[in-house]
């Protein structure tokens, strides 16, 4: 953690509860969408193997609980049967997982020394041979990715910058839309969502449960004010640790909180809250997604973010 000082007074704590403007949460979104939607069918006019996708936003960006930095982590649900069928294949192929990584390795330092003219659609033209010699039989997920984030470059200015990441892309958009983009791209049964974890190579599965519902219950029984405890803790943790709180974490943890601390006086609400917390067995809370598990038996919460949501607690108890 930075050494940084940080005056605790009312004016500052109600500023956080305020949050930004959730319209401007909207607005990227929905540009965003759209130049998603045209994208997707410039590519399924030569690539049928996807039929569908949907989209719908996962942190804090979801509850209106987003701060001035955040970013609009999406998850992008495609239907396509051959492109999962291939990630479970290859899941399963150990010594293919082996040398994908030596490949995935000389890959990426190979990107890194042409990362400005990789991404820059005006010097791309001749890229457009790789994916008209692809058939579609051949046609795998991480082709998919690729030729995603290629026909996107091509809808944004030059000041927007993009790359794959380990469960899908990367957008540096923020001159263009005025937020930057993680976009988690997966498959879905319906319930649960199936990611894939190209540097490892393993399937991930992640299950939202009764996140929502829940939210919706607390939400109500405490006027709204969980929701300003969200943009107070979002906005500390990240001016302090210089990166985003893990969201499932901190909904769990702030929805084990009695309704009674949720006070409209956000300052009185925001000590309260500390000082439960603090003096709570926190592996006795149960998830946010679902009742019957505890926090640090979720699977979106890993033991690392517990830990350093712990040492985030200690350092505000001395700036107090």
């Amino acid at each position: 953690m930075k050494n940084q000082v940080f005056s605790f007074d009312k004016t500052y704590i109600e500023t956080f509860a305020k949050g930004i403007n959730y319209n401007y949460v909207k607005n990227a979104y929905s540009i965003f969408l759209d130049i998603l939607d045209e994208t997707m069918k410039t590519i399924t006019k030569t690539r049928p193997v996807v039929t569908d996708y949907n989209c719908q936003i996962v942190n804090e960006c979801l509850t209106d609980s987003q701060i001035q930095n955040s970013t609009l982590d999406i998850f992008m649900n495609i239907k396509s049967p051959q492109l999962e069928l291939g990630l479970i294949k290859l899941n399963k192929n150990y010594l293919k997982k082996f040398f994908n990584k030596i490949k995935l390795a000389w890959y990426s330092t190979k990107a890194q020394k042409q990362k400005r003219r990789w991404w820059n659609r005006k010097k791309r033209t001749k890229g457009d041979k790789k994916y008209e010699n692809t058939t579609i039989t051949n046609y795998t997920f991480q082709k998919f990715k690729e030729e995603l984030m290629y026909e996107l470059a091509k809808r944004f200015t030059a000041k927007t910058t993009l790359y794959v990441s380990n469960y899908g892309l990367i957008v540096f958009c923020s001159e263009d839309l005025g937020m930057d983009i993680n976009l988690y791209i997966c498959f879905s049964n319906g319930e649960k969502f199936t990611l894939f974890n190209e540097t490892t190579m393993n399937l991930i599965h992640v299950d939202f449960k009764d996140r929502e519902k829940n939210i919706v219950a607390k939400i109500s029984s405490t006027n709204d004010n969980f929701i300003k405890a969200l943009r107070i803790f979002n906005g500390l943790y990240k001016n302090i640790n210089s990166r985003s709180l893990n969201q499932i974490l901190i909904e769990s943890i702030l929805y084990n909180c009695p309704n009674e601390l949720f006070e409209d006086n956000v300052y009185d609400m925001f000590i309260k809250l500390i000082n439960f917390i603090n003096v709570s067995a926190m592996q006795t809370f149960k998830s946010i997604t679902d009742n019957e598990t505890l926090i640090n038996k979720n699977n979106l919460i890993t033991q690392n973010d517990i830990y350093e949501f712990v040492n985030f607690l200690k350092n505000l108890a001395k700036l107090l």
